[in-house]
This record gives C-alpha cells, structure tokens and sequence, in this order.
C-alpha cells in the first residue's frame, strides 16, 4: 500500500470537520461562562451538574450522567470535588443505584450559580441575537439525534455475506 500524505489536505480536512467545529466552539463557550463563574469558584460542568441536581429531575447518577451526555465514570470524577466542598451529599437509593442532593450551602451557591449563568447566556444571545441563538440550539440538537442515530446503527451486528445478517 502505497500511503502518501502529500495527497492529503488537512487544512480542508479541519475546516470541514464537523468534530473539530464543535470542539472549538464548545471549549470558546466553556471558556465564556467560566469567566463568569470563577468568582464563585465553579466551572461550568460543576455549575451544570449543581443545576440537574437542583432540578430534581435526575434522581440517580446514571439518570444525570445519561442527561448530561456523559458516562458514569466521568460523572464520579466531577461529583467528588462538589462533595469535598459541602456543596452536595450522595446517598443510597437501593442496589447500585445513588443519589445526589445539595447541601444547605450547595442551594445558596447554586442561587448564585444562576444568576452568574444567567449573566453569560444573556450577554452571549444579544451579541447572537435571539433568533440566532435559537437556530444554533436547533442546529446542534439536529446534529446529536444524528450521531445518535448513527451510533445506533453502528451498534447493530455487521450484515454477513450473502445479504443474512444472522
């Protein structure tokens, strides 16, 4: 095989990538709303964390991880230093399954969370415009139920020769 990566354009391959677009954008606006969270001492992914669980719409861990795109593991990683500060306590709900609440101190600082969150969303759709904002928030939804979709598909057992697929 004879690979040569003079025949390959990666600069059109970066402008192209829809992965690469994302990320970037995605690491702008998370440099965006730290800005406004760091004098409460919070990141974004904490203050979201905080807000699904102030929502009381999650219960569980696999329920907030399953709703903020993220694996369980991930979510283990990120609740541990919300505990270490005061900031949410984690019970047992039965079997494996664990839940999260806010402390007295985690609900006042989640007040404070939004009010900061609010600030930045504000800030960033007048610059945007409402409508803007709006056709962008469509956009990257279409964009998750088609890599779901295709995550799907690519979950499905690959077809056999001859057309079976069993």
């Amino acid at each position: 095989m004879n690979t040569s990566l003079d025949d390959i354009d990666f600069r059109e391959m970066g402008r192209l990538c829809l992965g690469h677009s994302v990320r970037r954008t995605s690491n702008l606006l998370t440099r965006h709303f730290n800005r406004y969270l760091a004098p409460l001492g919070l990141e974004i992914t904490q203050a979201q964390l905080m807000a699904v669980i102030a929502s009381g719409d999650a219960l569980s861990s696999s329920d907030i991880a399953r709703y903020l795109g993220i694996d369980r593991s991930t979510l283990a990683r990120n609740l541990k230093p919300l505990e270490a500060a005061g900031l949410i306590k984690r019970h047992k709900l039965g079997g494996r399954n664990v839940a999260s609440c806010l402390t007295e101190r985690g609900v006042t600082l989640t007040a404070e969370v939004h009010a900061a969150w609010e600030q930045a969303q504000r800030d960033l759709t007048n610059e945007l415009g409402a409508e803007t904002a709006d056709a962008i928030r469509g956009h990257l939804s279409g964009l998750r139920k088609t890599v779901r979709a295709l995550e799907t598909v690519a979950k499905k057992p690959p077809a056999r020769p001859g057309g079976t697929s069993s």
